[in-house]
């Protein structure tokens, strides 16, 4: 008994001690270059009035408050009570983590395999500002480990009320509302204090899907979910029963026309920060103002849509992830289904799709069922596209049944075909941004940064620094032709290996297609994207002449004096990439880009409107002339051929980075330039030959077809 005893104290040690390491090691590991949290202490959100478009719709209306950010002790004990119990009841117990939630979640992942693919958490309020303030929403291991510990550190560095005080003035609760006043007026135009409880409720229920609950023509879900935290509210004791019956018989109904309504939320909530910028924290929470920006809503309405439509592109091509979970069917009746789905939490960047779940599956189609009762099918041919996505951008087998991607009781993402037929959809895990910018005087057009505000709020258009890859080229290629080169002067393709000093050791730059083609033709070079002779380009002409015409553009502050460099090894985002190009299509001239054009105060003060600026020339006409017909010859023949049918001239560049983690085009009309950026929020490859010709340029065909499709055909000046 006594050595069966010592052997179990051992063996536990053992499996302590191990534990103890690996969480020490994973702690260690994550926790590298997390970001400073110090603003945190002081940090109070704010917001503006109002935001229009360019012809004067309105995009986003806030709440008449005169300050957005409220103290905790200032809102009213049943909004805190509503939210702790919806979101985490025992915020004030634990530790930033909780431990049962964890358990749950890491059972979760471990039955239904997600653990690469979309992990599941139980996040606390802590987790959620750290996600929201510091981390970013994507779903995987790495950063719910980050989210996990930088929680830790909140919870040391900040007093639970004054994270209690953060999420709740912060948290995004839908209809381009942050925070509880704002959502309270834009919903209910009512104060925090004017709030029913099935109000609060409502609120309370909107973090797990702010997009989703507000859509009038079917409320059963939003109902579902508010009735669900105020039974939470009842079992926690904080309110009485009869206070729970009368608020479930409540309406839901919501201030006329701001339910329905939509904001191009990205591009509002960059104005927001614009004006704190330009105009003082101060000036914007005082409130009153009339912003009128740059926007056409028309513009944006098809970049929102044709973005959308080419991440989905992109994530069917690399199969079916899986559903959101699977409900045990078998243990409940029949009739049971849609109460057991509508309690299911709606998942982040749903949209317009309906959650389903799988009722039966059958030789030529599924049958499911939706939150609203009716019940509907997916034929097999759509289900053809889900063939499982496996590692390394693997797929698995063709789909020849509907058992092959479906099981009984998934819950599963479905959009609306005709009669009952509904089709497979999949919240797609890659993100991008769309810019487009009037050349002549730099006024922002549209501006998408992700494909769902509510999945994500990183601006990929602004905020994602990225290496442009062989979008660069073209500034390249434009130093050449302003130190005297030619389109048709010719630098040798053949391989070539430079030593490039340190520890770095030898840099041999490869072509594509691993071939040489001799000496080429600047003009060819830039069509077909060749590196090899693009690096010896820049060798011959200098790395601190391009950078200088990198600077002119506005592309960097500082370009690394290295030879990679030229196939655009340096970060930049898309808005500067997109800009430096509308520099090209005006003729050469120097422009900023701008989203605002005038604010006014309540009192019709302007207190800010866009400067007059003079012409002034970052190249010469003639290179101007020379590089734009160049980047034509990418369109017509080059690497973004399938674009040559479009009616209207276009000239551009595609860019794809080191093993296709990014993908990049940007291109241009005389009055119209679109870029557009494809990639994950944390760099990964998107798969063999899912280059910027793949993944990018069919974007733009499809915004330009639509953009142009009422205008008349300009030619460029020149050529």
């Amino acid at each position: 008994m006594k050595r069966l005893l010592i052997n179990w104290l051992t063996t536990l040690t053992f499996l302590l001690t191990s534990g103890g390491i690996a969480v020490f090691l994973l702690f260690f590991y994550y926790g590298r270059g997390l970001p400073d949290y110090d603003f945190l202490h002081n940090y109070e959100p704010v917001t503006i009035n109002r935001i229009q478009s360019h012809d004067g719709e309105t995009l986003r209306e806030f709440s008449q408050e005169r300050r957005i950010c409220v103290p905790l002790g200032e809102m009213p004990p049943m909004v805190i009570n509503a939210f702790l119990a919806a979101e985490d009841k025992n915020f004030f117990y634990h530790c930033g983590l909780d431990l049962q939630g964890i358990m749950r979640a890491i059972v979760s992942n471990s039955t239904q395999g997600s653990w690469l693919s979309r992990p599941l958490g139980g996040s606390t309020i802590t987790q959620q500002v750290a996600k929201n303030f510091l981390i970013g929403n994507e779903r995987s291991f790495e950063r719910k480990a980050k989210e996990a510990i930088m929680s830790l550190r909140l919870e040391s560095a900040l007093s639970k009320e004054r994270i209690l005080e953060l999420y709740l003035n912060q948290i995004y609760l839908g209809m381009g509302a942050y925070g509880i006043v704002a959502a309270a007026a834009s919903y209910f135009n009512k104060t925090l204090d004017q709030l029913s409880l099935a109000e609060i409720a409502f609120l309370a229920a909107m973090p797990k899907a702010p997009s989703f609950y507000p859509n009038q023509k079917d409320l059963s879900r939003a109902i579902a979910r508010r009735n669900w935290v105020i039974d939470r509210l009842y079992e926690e004791d904080i309110i009485t029963e009869q206070e729970a019956i009368t608020a479930k018989n409540q309406p839901l109904e919501f201030t006329q026309g701001n339910a329905e309504k939509t904001p191009p939320e990205y591009y509002t909530e960059y104005i927001r920060q614009e004006l704190i910028k330009n105009l003082g924290e101060d000036m914007v929470i005082a409130g009153g103002l009339n912003v009128k920006t740059t926007l056409d809503p028309n513009l944006q309405s098809i970049g929102v849509k044709v973005l959308k439509q080419g991440l989905i592109a992109y994530d069917r091509r690399h199969g079916w992830r899986g559903p959101f979970q699977t409900l045990d069917l078998a243990s409940i009746e029949d009739d049971e289904w849609v109460s057991e789905l509508q309690k299911v939490e709606t998942p982040p960047g749903l949209g317009d799709w309906n959650l389903a779940i799988v009722l039966e599956t059958m030789p030529q189609k599924a049958k499911i069922g939706l939150t609203n009762g009716e019940v509907g099918s997916i034929p097999l041919s759509q289900l053809k596209w889900a063939q499982k996505n496996l590692p390394n951008q693997m797929l698995g087998p063709e789909i020849n049944s509907p058992e092959d991607v479906l099981k009984l009781g998934d819950v599963i993402a479905v959009s609306y075909v005709k009669e009952d037929i509904y089709r497979l959809e999949q919240v797609p895990e890659i993100t991008g941004g769309l810019v487009a910018l009037d050349p002549q005087n730099g006024h922002i057009l549209a501006m998408v940064g992700g494909y769902d505000f509510e999945l994500s709020q990183y601006n990929c258009a602004t905020q994602a620094k990225r290496q442009p890859g062989s979008a660069f080229k073209t500034f390249v290629y434009l130093t050449a032709l302003e130190h005297g080169y030619t389109p048709e002067t010719r630098v040798l393709d053949a391989p070539i290996m430079l030593n490039i000093g340190g520890k770095m050791g030898i840099y041999a730059p490869k072509n594509i297609n691993n071939k040489f083609y001799g000496p080429t033709p600047l003009r060819s070079g830039l069509i077909y994207s060749r590196n090899v002779m693009t690096v010896r380009l820049a060798q011959q002409i200098g790395i601190p002449k391009i950078e200088k015409t990198a600077q002119l553009f506005g592309l960097v502050e500082k370009l690394p004096h290295q030879l990679a460099m030229a196939l655009g090894a340096g970060e930049t985002t898309l808005l500067k990439l997109t800009t430096a190009y509308g520099m090209i299509a005006n003729g050469g001239y120097h422009i900023s880009p701008i989203f605002i054009e005038e604010v006014v105060d309540r009192h019709n003060q302007i207190l800010y409107e866009v400067p007059s600026f003079e012409k002034t020339r970052v190249a010469s006409a003639k290179s101007i002339r020379q590089i734009t017909h160049m980047m034509k010859g990418v369109v017509q023949r080059g690497t973004a051929k399938s674009l040559a049918n479009l009616a209207h001239p276009i000239a551009g560049k595609t860019g794809s980075t080191n093993d296709f983690k990014d993908g990049w085009f940007v291109g241009f009309t005389p009055n119209l330039v679109v870029g557009v950026f494809v990639g994950f929020a944390t760099p990964r490859t998107l798969g063999p030959e899912e280059s910027g010709s793949r993944v990018a340029v069919p974007i733009f065909k499809k915004f330009m077809a639509e953009a142009l499709a009422d205008k008349p055909i300009q030619e460029f000046d020149g050529l």
